[in-house]
């Protein structure tokens, strides 16, 4: 019932429909007709308008202009607004980032950036964030997720892969902390004596390494037509255990180490001569999450400003 003008609620209004809905919104569709402009922003204070504003802002959700293509993104602002894009990266848990690619920014074909993450454990979730920085300070970090695994064993080493199928080969470790013991005149037990903070793995592997294949994803580059097919890489693999760099070691249960290869590789024969495998030592040199690490053994040219420490 309406009185002079208002209802019992006490607005004129108060019981008309109005377009107010309390759902997200995540789909626009434009059709049947000319439009200069679609202009979609967070705030609610908007003035309603026919022009659109001037720039992008923080409230910004997407600002199609249809100048010859449908790209509603904010490329040209983000460009003014960025002089570097840098790729983070961080295990699952862990609060601290780790920056894995630095990229200077000087046109919009700057922002595509590539990188293959060789630090990667099996079965690790890993989160991958790319933020947009104008001279040292950062913007919103934009992110996702990613779980990668594989059954094989791999050596890496500045983007050269080697690796072995796990049931050709194995891995065997020892966790070094160097002690010693002093027997007392006095005492029934021994004093137990631990002069440094060492603490790191030394281990043996053994297999049939082959370069990886590119065209093949993982797949290894097996010659199935050739009788010496594993013969043939021995070679180049002994060549690549001896030239004295750090490496990256993979093996499919999750287990990484960043590793040194130690004297001396030896090139054996099972069952027959062409069935050889390759064995050889090496001592873990660094942490695969230390920026810091990366950067002193080669790994990373990532320079000390871009560091998370």
């Amino acid at each position: 019932m309406f009185i002079c003008g208002n209802n019992f609620v006490g607005g004129a209004l108060a019981c008309a429909l109005t377009p107010t809905g309390i759902e997200n919104i995540d789909y626009v569709e434009l059709k049947n007709g000319i439009y200069d402009d679609l202009y979609i922003t967070r705030a609610t204070d908007a003035e309603l308008s026919n022009e659109c504003p001037r720039e992008w802002d923080f409230d910004t959700v997407l600002w199609a202009k249809f100048s010859g293509n449908t790209n509603a993104g904010n490329v040209d602002w983000s460009l003014e607004n960025t002089s570097h894009l840098i790729l983070k990266s961080r295990t699952e848990g862990n609060f601290k980032w780790k920056t894995i690619a630095v990229k200077e920014v000087e046109s919009t074909e700057d922002f595509v950036i590539n990188y293959p993450d060789y630090f990667v454990a099996s079965g690790q979730s890993v989160e991958y964030a790319l933020v947009p920085v104008l001279y040292g300070l950062e913007g919103n970090y934009a992110s996702t997720e990613v779980t990668s695994r594989f059954n094989k064993m791999f050596l890496i080493e500045d983007g050269v892969v080697w690796g072995t199928q796990i049931t050709d080969g194995y891995c065997d470790t020892t966790r070094n902390i160097p002690s010693s013991t002093v027997e007392l005149l006095q005492s029934r037990y021994p004093v137990y004596i631990r002069n440094t903070v060492a603490n790191y793995d030394t281990g043996s592997c053994k297999g049939s390494f082959m370069p990886l294949a590119e065209e093949e994803g993982c797949e290894l580059a097996y010659d199935a037509q050739h009788d010496y097919s594993r013969v043939r890489y021995q070679k180049a693999f002994m060549d690549f255990l001896s030239d004295g760099i750090a490496k990256i070691l993979k093996l499919p249960d999750g287990r990484l180490w960043l590793v040194q290869v130690t004297p001396n590789p030896a090139d054996t024969g099972n069952r027959k001569y062409n069935d050889r495998e390759i064995s050889w030592s090496w001592v873990e040199v660094g942490d695969v999450n230390s920026e810091k690490d990366l950067y002193y053994l080669n790994f990373s040219g990532i320079e000390p400003e871009w560091w998370n420490e």
